[in-house]
């Protein structure tokens, strides 16, 4: 573990084996409301590199085909809640077998269901002295402080099994770094001027003429007297603190003074004076060596020209043949594609003039339509026949009653001696 690990841990809270007695987990009301509590970050940041001091990325992750786990893998709701609760249960079981050195304390059947699984574990943590302060719905988010928790008491537990113990983070002195020169004097370029200044306005006093000494001796008294304060004190104390930060110098930058600057230029001057000779003959045969290079290529290259001028005529001179013979294809693929249409149309009518002879040939040689024309008048016959049939008994009623009807009048308007020409009276009616 690194050091800006051991400091953030120490910095945040620091995560203590479980030594001996049962370690107890107490779910805050506020924190268990909210997900986005410091809390659950807090634990699940210490569950994380707790289980890095366990190797989980090796023993636990490549095992299962997972990605290292993140510092809000349990703290936050992901976006496959099924997925993050099965990671939840194989991490679970996997640290139950590294606190008691045995792999079926917890096992996870993936027929089970949530709830039977949830049962189970809580069952093995309540064997490993876990007090549950939560309800078991909870532990099905596979988010949340209750999940973190859990993660927590089964990692201390893992940690104990093992025998590690926390020690004391050791921090290196870190070497004091000097700051970049053209960076600091880029900083300080306002306090340089104003000692510039400072020491103009010195040189300017020692040069000047001295005043009189009357007039020096009333500024000296003047000097002397009390000062008399008009302003607030509170004023002038807060226009001291906001004032005040300002006005500090760093202790790194009063020991660095423009006249070091000058030095550190004048020493970076000789050096380059003396380094320059050297490195403009390095230079100048480097340039030498790169013109006869150039000049090697170029006759090489005009050398590679001439010697294969034939054959790029020769290309050429392919290219355009070839360029003849694709203008040939390309022509000759639109004629074979126009008369290819034509045939696919001719076989189209063919096909259609075939269809019709054979409908032809079909009812020319169908006797179908004669056989209904015979079954037609045979019908019609037989229909005739039943209507003669019908006629003659509607005749013959009729007869039947004709002669009734001829009988009584002749036998209500004549004498019986005319018997003989009414008969014949009435067979004469009958041919009539």
């Amino acid at each position: 573990m690194s050091d800006s690990e051991d400091e953030k841990n120490d910095g945040a809270a620091p995560a203590p084996a479980a030594e001996g007695g049962e370690k107890k987990r107490v779910a805050k009301a506020s924190a268990g409301d909210n997900i986005y509590s410091s809390a659950v970050f807090l634990t699940m940041e210490n569950v994380l590199e707790k289980l890095k001091v366990l190797d989980y990325e090796t023993t636990f992750c490549v095992k299962h085909h997972i990605t290292p786990l993140a510092r809000t893998s349990f703290a936050l709701p992901a976006k496959n809640p099924s997925v993050q609760f099965k990671n939840f249960l194989d991490l679970v079981s996997w640290l139950c077998g590294e606190a008691t050195g045995d792999p079926e304390t917890f096992t996870v059947d993936q027929f089970d269901d949530p709830n039977v699984s949830v049962n189970k574990m809580m069952l093995a943590l309540r064997n490993l002295g876990f007090s549950l302060d939560f309800p078991v719905t909870k532990l099905k988010q596979g988010h949340g402080e209750p999940t973190c928790n859990v993660l927590d008491f089964l990692v201390d537990k893992a940690l104990a099994t093992r025998g590690f113990q926390w020690q004391p983070p050791l921090h290196e002195d870190a070497p004091d770094l000097d700051e970049a020169e053209v960076d600091e004097a880029a900083d300080i370029g306002d306090a340089i001027e104003d000692d510039i200044e400072d020491i103009e306005e010195e040189e300017a006093m020692f040069t000047e003429v001295a005043a009189p000494v009357a007039e020096t001796e009333v500024e000296d008294q003047a000097a002397r007297e009390m000062i008399t304060g008009t302003i607030d004190a509170l004023e002038w104390k807060t226009e001291l603190e906001r004032v005040g930060p300002r006005l500090k110098l760093p202790d790194s930058l009063m020991s660095k003074e423009w006249r070091a600057h000058i030095e550190q230029t004048k020493e970076h001057e000789k050096r380059i004076q003396a380094t320059l000779p050297t490195a403009q003959g390095h230079m100048q045969s480097m340039s030498g060596q790169i013109k006869d290079a150039v000049e090697k290529m170029r006759s090489k290259e005009q050398s590679i020209n001439n010697q294969f001028e034939t054959i790029r005529q020769e290309y050429e001179a392919s290219r355009g043949e070839m360029k003849v013979i694709e203008d040939k294809v390309s022509s000759t693929r639109t004629n074979v594609n126009d008369l290819t249409n034509n045939m696919n149309s001719i076989v189209e009518q063919l096909d259609e003039l075939k269809d019709d002879m054979s409908s032809r040939e079909n009812s020319a040689t169908d006797t179908s339509p004669l056989i209904q024309i015979k079954q037609a008048l045979q019908g019609i016959k037989g229909d005739v026949n039943a209507f003669e049939l019908r006629i003659g008994v509607v005749s013959h009623t009729l007869m039947q009653a004709k002669l009734k009807s001829i009988k009584t009048k002749h036998r209500g308007t004549k004498p019986p001696k005319d018997a003989d020409e009414d008969n014949m009276d009435f067979e004469d009616e009958l041919e009539y």
